[in-house]
């Protein structure tokens, strides 16, 4: 049975969790990584769905680091003992570096939004790593490539690799290309050579890229060997990298 790595759910935005778990059970998904929308720093609602069935959801949470009790919200929502990783902009870890060394304290995982790119994301993640190599960080959405004239701007952010913390999420491909998404075939290619199947990990970001039909077609995508993938990658992609860094 397959992993979803990153999935939305919600009440004030999105679907409720059973969509979720209706289309995951029409995928053939077992288990699901649920990630907070950006603008909503309540978590109360992945609490209650985690709680809930622990055996089938993880969960990320999403504080306010600009706010003066931002290092307490964090603490409160890692108390609870449901979420096992905090959401965050690639550029808040600059400005609000305090808050995510508390993170890695506290054995968050870090899951980056890089809304400028992967290039843009790539220097202060290197130098977070860099500080604390104990980290455990995830490049979301392929990094978000910036296309131009078709094709990706940016690999320097690929150096990344020589930490052995940080992981790569092959999700939300639909947002910069047309299935099947060849404009990112070289990218996702040069991806797996750099990270190795072990820290690449496959993820829906339902619904934002579709209902059922695009959810079972971009898992079957990658079950099938797209990119040139060996029967030992795609099982890690799919389902061993987010079962050993979600539900370990």
């Amino acid at each position: 049975m397959s992993i979803d790595g990153y999935s939305h759910c919600g009440i004030s935005k999105y679907r409720p969790v059973e969509e979720v778990w209706a289309v995951m059970r029409s995928a053939g998904v077992s288990q699901a990584v649920l990630c907070q929308h950006l603008g909503e720093y309540d978590n109360s609602y992945l609490a209650d769905v985690v709680t809930r069935d622990p055996q089938t959801f993880a969960a990320v949470c999403l504080i306010d680091p600009s706010s003066p009790t931002a290092v307490a919200d964090l603490e409160y929502w890692h108390a609870t003992g449901v979420f096992r990783g905090v959401r965050l902009y690639a550029g808040w870890l600059n400005e609000y570096a305090a808050v995510w060394t508390r993170a890695v304290e506290l054995g968050l995982t870090l899951v980056i939004y890089a809304s400028e790119g992967a290039a843009f994301a790539a220097p202060p993640v290197a130098r977070f790593v860099s500080t604390h190599p104990e980290a455990r960080v995830v490049m979301t959405h392929l990094g978000n490539p910036q296309l131009h004239d078709g094709r990706p701007a940016e690999s320097d952010w690929l150096s990344l690799a020589e930490f052995a913390g940080v992981y790569v999420q092959l999700s939300g491909l639909s947002m910069f290309c047309e299935f099947p998404h060849t404009e990112l075939d070289d990218l996702v290619r040069a991806t797996v050579r750099a990270f190795g199947a072990q820290r690449v990990y496959w993820g829906s970001n339902f619904p934002v890229c579709g209902g059922a039909a695009e959810y079972q077609r971009d898992l079957q995508h990658v079950l099938g060997g797209a990119w040139g993938l060996t029967t030992d990658q795609v099982q890690a992609i799919t389902s061993g990298t987010a079962k050993r860094l979600w539900f370990a």
